[in-house]
C-alpha cells in the first residue's frame, strides 16, 4: 500500500506542477499561502472529514514522504487561515507541498510517518491520488 501511495503521490506532485488537483470534497487554497520563519499560513482548507494539513519538503523535484516537517489539525468543512508550525524556518524560494490527511483514528494527533503509515493516511482526490498543493516559501502566491 505504501508503494502505491508513494507512486500516486509522485504522480500527483508532478501533475500538480502543471495544474491543480481537483476534488469537490477537498481543497487547499494555494493563492495567498504565506510563510514567515517556521510558520505557514494557508488562507482556506476544505476537507470532508476531520484531518490534517501536512507540510512535506521537495528534494530534487520529489516529495519526501512519509516524512513531514509540520502539520495542523482541521475539522471537517472549511477552515480559514490555517497556521502550520514547521520543524525549522523555511528558506525563501524553496519548494514545499501541502497535503491533506484524514484523522483515521480520531485522536487529533498526526501519526502518519516512517513505520506508521496505516493511520492518518492521505485524503484522496477524484483521481484516487493524495490531494496536494505545491508552494514556494516566501513567495506569497
Amino acid at each position: 500500500m505504501l508503494n502505491r501511495t508513494l507512486t500516486a503521490l509522485t504522480f500527483a506532485g508532478t501533475a500538480l506542477m502543471a495544474g491543480p488537483a481537483l476534488a469537490d470534497h477537498l481543497n487547499i487554497m494555494e493563492e495567498g499561502i504565506m510563510t514567515d520563519g517556521n510558520k505557514v499560513t494557508i488562507p482556506s482548507v476544505l476537507i470532508d472529514k476531520p484531518g490534517f494539513v501536512v507540510i512535506h519538503t521537495v528534494v530534487d523535484g520529489q516529495v519526501t514522504v512519509p516524512a513531514s516537517i509540520g502539520n495542523a489539525y482541521v475539522e471537517a468543512g472549511t477552515s480559514e487561515s490555517v497556521e502550520i508550525t514547521t520543524d525549522y524556518p523555511l528558506k525563501d524560494g524553496e519548494d514545499f507541498i501541502a497535503m491533506l490527511h484524514y484523522d483515521t483514528n480520531g485522536n487529533g494527533v498526526y501519526e502518519f510517518g516512517e513505520g506508521m503509515t496505516d493511520v492518518d493516511g492521505p485524503a484522496l482526490n477524484a483521481e484516487d491520488a493524495p490531494y496536494v498543493k505545491a508552494f514556494k516559501a516566501g513567495m506569497g502566491m
